[in-house]
């Protein structure tokens, strides 16, 4: 009998701030595919929003660290910190394979808003030669909605019924993620900030008090 491959979540992100729903994910992704780890990539230099505003990474890292703190399955990797220019994704799972080399299964966790843009991505088929995927659905999705987002790209994925998943020619899978919904945002919660309003039960307590003790996101 051989031994199961180590598997490592990856879920990127700009978490300005990091809330509940980020951990709602991670810890579905956690539980449903069996991961020893789920790191959590801040984005040095989001690439998506280099015209915009955001919070500097020293904040966003230290307010992940306070988040996991408690969660043993999970952890903050700071690699796109040392890395000059946006942060793309496909460079993040890039240097994350050559590193861990094939004794590591790689599951790139990601919500189906996202996932349905991912054609405007840099370099975007190269991400499934790297990693599988894990794309979330909340309960309410419509039926066939993540086939539909699938059929709709340029790949020529394969499903596969019986075992719940979509192949890519690049040789990875992409599984449906199902998720119990969590209305957040970090632009909501930025906003009831910067309106003075309460966010508990949106980020967990010790991100809230980091928060109110370096009196962030009240300028925007």
């Amino acid at each position: 009998m051989t031994e199961r491959r180590r598997r490592v979540g990856v879920l990127g992100g700009t978490f300005d701030p990091v809330h509940n729903g980020h951990l709602v994910l991670a810890e579905a992704a956690w539980r449903e595919f069996n991961l020893d780890l789920v790191w959590f990539i801040p984005a040095a230099q989001p690439p998506h929003k280099l015209d915009e505003p955001v919070t500097s990474f020293a904040h966003r890292a230290a307010m992940l660290e306070l988040a996991l703190a408690d969660q043993p399955a999970f952890a903050v990797n700071l690699m796109e910190q040392q890395r000059p220019g946006p942060s793309y994704s496909v460079d993040t799972l890039r240097q994350l394979r050559q590193q861990l080399g094939r004794d590591r299964e790689l599951y790139f966790i990601i919500g189906s808003d996202a996932f349905v843009e991912i054609t405007t991505w840099k370099d975007y088929p190269e991400l499934f030669h790297y990693a599988h995927f894990l794309v979330a659905e909340r309960p309410d999705s419509a039926p066939g909605h993540l086939n539909d987002q699938i059929s709709s790209l340029p790949e020529n994925f394969r499903h596969d019924p019986a075992h719940n998943r979509w192949s890519h020619p690049r040789g990875a899978f992409l599984y449906p993620l199902p998720v119990n919904a969590f209305l957040v945002s970090s632009t909501t919660i930025r906003r009831k900030l910067r309106a003075g309003e309460d966010i508990s039960g949106l980020v967990p307590p010790p991100v809230a008090g980091y928060i109110r003790r370096h009196r962030l996101y009240r300028s925007r």
